[in-house]
């Protein structure tokens, strides 16, 4: 006999609903403990019972996945923002909650989330906390000029990069004095700035270390290096969460599942395409962006098809960039799936573009 199981968990308790056809249904209330979560799941199990248990994703899904697996036939974690259209309800309760996911898997509509190994998902993490320290180090430094601007300068003392060897001894030179008065107060926070400053580069360097040496030992790093503007960074968080493209049976698919694709408007004769749903990790949608404004400017079969987007317009640069990571992205799964490197004819036939070569 099949027992769907739904659990809504948070930090103190899981309220659980077992459902089960013929019979009515059971809910419990059991403390957010794995063991006790555990024991709880073999008194559910019976001779020639079948377990099958989801919860909604949150940010200890994967460490639950993990340690509930093992306890139950099949496990699936939902996607509670898919979920609401699916199974619509004025009240919201954890009852409510739980019952609603062990329905929904019963009928087989639970919106699944891909859980990654344990290996992907830490790596996703060093990725994330990457991007996160490059984040506070554009702060510091608009902080740094800010505290300088307001003492009048506007300029570094050497011509070039403020943060250039040259200049970084200049603003130490500001911190040097022993005594510091109550008008001169904006040295100490000079001083605490730049000490931050070298910490997060220092952990920054750290960082970026260990993910090329973590990239160099992935198959598909040079693969997708090959592509014109394509850097580390843009390789490896496609690849961390792409995970298994054969998951994508489409090249929309997997637009869409990095937010790059547009929402659909459709009622009846009308169709309107809005503006990308930019669901997904942000952080890969992010970085194609930025590797799409390179690989127009180094690949002529990109430059053409960002230019043909772009209809002669500059109010669709946006568009048109946006246009060409998209672009990026099946080129990027397409590579994966077959294993080729990048081909620039390949790409000019694929976008109908017919690349004019100068005359000698």
């Amino acid at each position: 006999m099949d027992k769907y199981i739904g659990f809504d968990i948070d930090d103190k308790k899981t309220v659980a609903c077992v459902v089960q056809e013929g019979k009515k249904d059971v809910y419990e209330t059991v403390p957010t403990d794995v063991e006790l979560m555990r024991a709880w799941l073999r008194k559910q199990r019976r001779a020639k019972d079948k377990l099958h248990l989801t919860f909604e994703v949150s940010g200890q899904a994967g460490w639950l996945y993990d340690e509930l697996i093992d306890s139950v036939d099949t496990l699936t974690v939902s996607n509670p923002s898919k979920m609401t259209w699916i199974f619509r309800t004025s009240k919201k309760t954890d009852r409510i909650d739980a019952r609603k996911q062990a329905i929904l898997l019963s009928i087989g509509e639970v919106p699944k989330v891909h859980i990654p190994s344990r290996e992907v998902r830490q790596w996703r993490v060093t990725i994330q906390h990457r991007r996160k320290i490059v984040g506070r180090i554009c702060q510091v430094k608009n902080r740094i000029r800010a505290v300088l601007k307001s003492q009048g300068f506007m300029k570094a003392f050497y011509k070039g990069s403020w943060w250039k060897k040259a200049n970084r001894f200049w603003m130490r030179s500001f911190t040097r004095e022993a005594n510091i008065g109550y008008e001169d107060l904006w040295r100490m926070n000079l001083c605490n700035l730049l000490d931050e400053l070298e910490l997060l580069e220092k952990q920054l360097l750290g960082v970026t270390k260990y993910l090329d040496g973590y990239l160099d030992r992935q198959p598909g790093g040079k693969l997708l290096m090959s592509i014109p503007g394509v850097g580390p960074r843009t390789a490896e968080a496609v690849l961390a969460y792409t995970d298994d493209v054969s998951r994508f049976r489409r090249g929309k698919q997997y637009c869409g599942y990095f937010g790059v694709t547009p929402k659909l408007d459709e009622s009846g004769t009308s169709r309107r395409l809005g503006h990308i749903s930019k669901q997904g990790p942000s952080v890969v949608r992010w970085l194609i962006v930025e590797s799409a404004w390179r690989a127009i400017k180094k690949s002529k079969a990109l430059r053409a098809f960002y230019e043909r987007v772009m209809c002669g317009q500059k109010g669709r640069k946006k568009i048109a960039i946006v246009a060409v990571a998209r672009k990026l992205l099946s080129i990027m799964r397409a590579m994966m799936m077959t294993g080729e490197l990048f081909n620039e004819q390949l790409v000019c036939r694929e976008c109908g573009i017919e690349l004019v070569k100068k005359s000698a």
